[in-house]
């Protein structure tokens, strides 16, 4: 446990030790402010470090870690050298040039492959449980629109799937830890956790969904995630969130 609490202090220390890097990386938030973006790599970096330390005591440490790496570093590219006028898989998968977020996009996917062969027991496994992992991390990046919003989902979500399989699920617990270390910053609106932190969370989050879940479970979790990325070209999830009080209520909480 020591561990985990020491990766959350170290991830709120390490916030204002990253801003004057991050300063000239700025983002207009929803209210028009300019934000320092890419900040998510506090809790990347802290809660990374400490699965590393603990590679010989948790399983699946290899997997996470080397999950948590790659979609970083491609969020951070996308964060730092990305265009704006090209959004989400549609945009990014069929564009007829490549952009950094088409880099992103397949590499995301490619990574999310490679983990889930690693843990699965044939190829159509593979495909399901790679649908899942790439499918979350960008669910959680399209979250990524309010202060707080996306660290909450994978508080709430991450915490939930670690009680399902808590021996199997270390790195989780410590990236739960982790990202409440960050949350204070991201709802004062100080930093943004940018692709940097969204997707490798959601990649995350994704991966110990299927190491947690049956198979009749991560049937109906990809079908649903490919349900509301294939939505989210339509859909508004502010609109959403905005028009159910319960929701509206949890997305305002601590801001």
């Amino acid at each position: 446990m020591i561990w985990w609490v020491v990766s959350g202090v170290l991830s709120y220390v390490s916030v204002p030790l990253l801003l004057p890097i991050f300063k000239s990386e700025v983002h207009k938030n929803y209210l028009g402010e300019d934000v320092p973006t890419a900040l998510g790599l506090a809790f990347v970096l802290t809660g990374g470090l400490v699965i590393v330390a603990r590679l010989r005591i948790d399983p699946y440490a290899p997997h996470f870690s080397a999950l948590l790496l790659f979609v970083a570093v491609l969020g951070i590219i996308d964060d730092l050298c990305g265009e704006a006028t090209r959004k989400g898989f549609r945009g990014h998968l069929t564009g007829g040039r490549l952009s950094t977020g088409t880099l992103k996009a397949w590499g995301g996917v490619l990574v999310s492959t490679a983990i889930a062969s690693s843990i699965s027991s044939s190829v159509w496994q593979t495909l399901l449980n790679g649908i899942i992992i790439a499918l979350m991390a960008n669910f959680v990046n399209l979250l990524d629109l309010r202060p707080g919003r996306a660290a909450k989902f994978f508080l709430i979500l991450g915490g939930l799937v670690y009680l399902l399989k808590p021996r199997a699920l270390g790195p989780l617990f410590g990236m739960l830890w982790a990202v409440a270390g960050f949350l204070p910053w991201d709802l004062r609106r100080v930093a943004m956790m940018g692709d940097a932190g969204s997707n490798p969370l959601g990649a995350v989050l994704g991966l110990a969904c299927v190491l947690s879940l049956p198979l009749y479970g991560r049937i109906v979790l990809a079908s649903a995630l490919i349900l509301v990325n294939a939505l989210s070209e339509k859909v508004s999830f502010s609109r959403v969130i905005e028009s159910n009080r319960f929701l509206r209520f949890i997305d305002q909480l601590g801001r």
